[in-house]
């Protein structure tokens, strides 16, 4: 999957809950730290991204909340083809 695909996901379904500009910044700002903007991502490399997120979630949402937003992205990823 392209990187780019998987943060239109990701902002997708984190948009409504924190606000899409803060859902775009967060998904951005972790693929580059992780060297992930350009080019595809792999299942593992998205992983990664979901847990720096998740993280990051608990502060805004709670630890739970935050659990089950992740995991609502996960699913729309895996929908796009993005993981497995």
């Amino acid at each position: 999957m392209l990187t780019r695909d998987a943060v239109q996901v990701m902002v997708k379904v984190l948009g409504p809950h924190i606000g899409g500009t803060m859902a775009r910044s967060a998904a951005e700002a972790h693929c580059r730290k992780l060297d992930l903007l350009d080019g595809t991502i792999a299942p593992e490399q998205i992983e990664l991204v979901l847990g720096k997120l998740g993280s990051g979630l608990n502060i805004f949402l709670g630890r739970e909340r935050s659990g089950s937003v992740i995991a609502e992205v996960r699913r729309a990823l895996q929908a796009a083809g993005g993981t497995s």
